[in-house]
């Protein structure tokens, strides 16, 4: 039995959070918290498979844990989306160079973030049975 791939969701807001669970504890493995300090204690011991990130948060924003995640050696290659209502250019594009796989702007269009999440946690796995053709 395949295990299931682990998703890590930072997000200040308990609503979205609560929005994500319910949308992703039914195929995934789903860790969510609200503050990034406790993001960032998690993923010493954990590597998820998927990462998904607020940008705004009072106690440390999406772009300073996204700096610390890809300075860690063993969480630099997971993927991260980035969610937040911020859809100005700026913000896609300091998303994009901080290394984020995918942008998605709220309020979440379910079909559009499980399509991104199912797209980011199967690509690896796609392209290595390519190369066993």
């Amino acid at each position: 039995m395949e295990m299931k791939k682990n998703i890590v969701a930072v997000d200040d807001s308990g609503i979205i959070l609560k929005m994500l669970e319910t949308l992703l504890s039914r195929q995934y493995e789903f860790h969510a918290f609200s503050k990034g300090m406790r993001a960032l204690k998690y993923l010493k011991e954990v590597t998820p498979d998927l990462i998904i990130l607020d940008i705004e948060m009072p106690e440390i924003d999406g772009f300073e844990i996204m700096r610390l995640i890809k300075e860690n050696s063993y969480l630099k290659d997971v993927p991260v989306i980035f969610l937040t209502s911020n859809n100005d250019k700026y913000h896609v594009m300091k998303a994009i160079e901080a290394g984020a796989k995918d942008y998605v702007v709220k309020p979440i269009k379910e079909d559009i973030l499980m399509d991104k999440v199912h797209t980011l946690l199967h690509e690896k796995k796609e392209r290595l049975s390519w190369d066993d053709i």
